[in-house]
């Protein structure tokens, strides 16, 4: 037994007995436990939308990126004179590819975002070796 502010409590939290039962301040374990979850809880859900908007941004801009790139490519090797071949196939898969995860960031399914995204850079990648040239 221990006290606190002259009331006994025991070792358990200062519960009188089990369950919900009053302690000698009047307040149920339950209502206890809600006022303490609920402490705090705001702020952790507007850091969670926070960081969730910043997720969506940052992939839909890297998605973007990727697109954008892809269309400066092709724009580039056919102002340079390369001929018509797979490697335009393959930065228009990936400008396509790009705009998809673009959209995808957008609306919130930023996993897919980053997996559709990474396979349009491979395939830039593909179109932009020396084999395509």
């Amino acid at each position: 037994m221990t006290t606190h502010g002259g009331n006994a409590a025991n070792r358990s939290g200062g519960l009188s007995g089990s369950g919900g039962h009053p302690l000698s301040s009047g307040a149920s374990t339950d209502e206890l436990r809600a006022g303490f979850q609920d402490q705090g809880r705001s702020e952790l859900v507007e850091e969670g939308r926070r960081e969730a908007r910043q997720a969506r941004g940052m992939y839909a801009g890297f998605a973007g990126l990727v697109a954008v790139t892809c269309l400066v490519l092709i724009v580039v090797r056919l102002g340079q004179g390369d001929a018509l071949g797979v490697w335009v196939a393959t930065y228009a898969v990936g400008v396509a590819l790009g705009g998809w995860g673009f959209v995808l960031a957008r609306i919130g399914h930023t996993r897919w975002a980053m997996m559709v995204t990474c396979i349009g850079v491979a395939l830039a990648g593909v179109g932009d070796s020396p084999v395509f040239r």
